[in-house]
């Protein structure tokens, strides 16, 4: 046993051990009290927004038609009559004032009623009339710098108003504008109106009481609802733990047997079916020792009688996959993003391969070497092995597209590479395909010219500038579909073959 005795199996505690924040109802009620909180938070946001928008378009909307209104009610030709300059206050002075002290007394959100006229500078105005509800106001003639306020000046032209309100010394107001014309449509003047907006602060203070009033009856109710799934899940709880805690300690003939219809009950079937495939452990731990196929294991699962070194010859489809400069990159790269890059790449080529029904039977390094229609039959093996052919390269872009993201791809490109490829070969024929090694350490293997022949049209891909090349054997097989994507690219001498091989390309 060693200087330090036998090795002691963890202590498993029970559910009591727990504190109250490591709690799965604590857990849930926080996940759920959070998306009800959050959700909460975003419907005040929205109706927050709504309620001030809503509010700010309505006065906007007033005050365009306020200043066009009164811009079409003044009489250009008396403007015109006066001087631009002039600081007499005329008797049409004083009709004006009294106009907008009416109107400004007809409405209470009105503070500000005020006509300019344009000068020779583009952004210097100069008063007409100025009428303010309470405060000093402008004399006619007056200049007035309006080069910050470009709305105005829009205003000129057409009837314009300020996006939102704004704040200064005589509190929050919003402004807006429309141009006397003459009966030719010369803009000779603008006439402006300022409105007080504090109502809007009020409905900002009106929305957050309510929030938060919400706020505080939901809290409540998720308090009690918590207390409620406290009480509901903390005995099914125990016994799964109970008897997750058996089955680690090698008792797998635990069985649950709870018998409720509702997900604990669920979870309790699904409990007890593991457990008696757990009870295989020892025999599916050894399989997968040997293999490294999921495909080959299974098959050799459910007949075990396979175990035995020795082949059987089948007619198969062998496909071989290497990565283009994968010599250069592994140089470039840190040995642990080498490791990283590969699994990522293998998994996902692992992943394809299993789809379309085929069996990896080894990684050699960043080669893959791949048999359809072994150990199980497969009856179109050549088809699913092309169409797994094109699927990997489909992947493979993808997999660029994230390595550019994350910043891998900068090592490749640093030596000259935009992104990585790999070269396929597939060859269909036959081959002897069994167990390789001995009693004690065997594989699952597939032996003969045909996986020779794949290896070859994989490294041919790089003489034909091609990504994926076939053999006329598995052109043969292949349904109408393909066709148009398929090229032919002659016969090549191969090594290894005294015959010539004719390969077809995969665009």
């Amino acid at each position: 046993m060693g200087a330090h005795g036998p090795l002691e199996k963890p202590v498993l505690n029970s559910l009591d051990s727990l504190h109250a924040w490591q709690r799965f109802h604590f857990r849930l009620t926080l996940i759920y009290g959070g998306a009800v909180f959050l959700s909460l938070a975003m419907l005040g946001a929205v109706f927050y927004k709504t309620g001030v928008d809503n509010e700010l378009h309505a006065l906007q909307k007033r005050l365009l038609a306020v200043a066009s209104s009164l811009a079409a009610s003044i009489d250009d030709k008396e403007i015109t009559a006066i001087p631009v300059d002039s600081a007499e206050i005329t008797t049409f002075h004083k009709k004006l004032v009294k106009r907008f002290d009416y109107i400004a007394n007809q409405d209470p959100d009105i503070k500000t009623i005020y006509v300019f006229r344009p000068t020779l500078e583009p952004t210097k105005l100069r008063f007409f009339v100025d009428y303010v509800k309470t405060g000093p106001t402008g004399n006619p003639g007056e200049l007035y710098d309006a080069t910050s306020l470009p709305v105005m000046l829009r205003g000129f032209t057409k009837p314009s108003v300020e996006e939102k309100p704004y704040v200064d010394e005589f509190g929050t107001t919003l402004s807006g504008y429309a141009p006397v014309l003459t009966k030719q449509g010369k803009s000779i003047a603008l006439v402006g109106v300022d409105v007080d907006v504090s109502r809007i602060s009020q409905i900002q203070s009106d929305i957050l009481w309510t929030t938060l009033s919400v706020f505080g009856v939901a809290a409540f109710v998720i308090a009690v609802v918590s207390y409620v799934v406290a009480r509901s899940v903390r005995q099914p709880l125990n016994q799964i733990i109970d008897a997750a805690g058996m089955i680690a300690r090698g008792e797998l003939e635990t069985r649950i047997g709870m018998d409720r219809a509702d997900e604990f009950g669920l979870m309790s079937r699904h409990f007890d079916n593991m457990a008696e495939g757990l009870q295989e452990r020892d025999f599916i731990r050894e399989t997968f020792g040997r293999y490294v196929s999921e495909g080959v294991a299974k098959t050799l699962l459910d007949h075990r009688e396979q175990l035995e070194l020795g082949g059987e010859e089948r007619v198969v489809t062998v496909l071989f996959s290497d990565l283009r400069g994968y010599s250069t990159i592994s140089e470039q790269l840190p040995p642990v993003q080498v490791v990283d890059m590969l699994n990522r790449y293998l998994g996902a080529m692992n992943v394809l391969i299993d789809t379309h029904s085929g069996c990896v039977i080894e990684f050699i390094g960043d080669a893959i070497l791949a048999v359809f229609g072994a150990p199980n039959t497969v009856p179109d093996h050549s088809e699913k092995a092309v169409c797994c052919a094109i699927e990997m390269r489909k992947r493979l872009v993808e997999l660029n597209k994230e390595w550019e993201k994350s910043g891998l791809s900068r090592y490749w490109k640093n030596c000259g590479m935009q992104e990585l490829g790999a070269r396929i070969g597939i060859h269909t024929g036959p081959v002897v395909a069994g167990n390789l090694g001995s009693r004690t350490r065997m594989k699952y293997a597939v032996i003969g010219d045909t996986v020779n022949v794949a290896a070859r049209l994989e490294a041919l891909n790089k003489e034909l500038g091609t990504d994926i090349l076939i053999s006329a054997d598995v052109y043969a097989h292949l349904p109408e579909e393909l066709e148009p994507d398929i090229v032919d690219r002659d016969v090549h001498k191969v090594k290894g073959r005294e015959q010539l091989v004719r390969v077809y390309s995969i665009s």
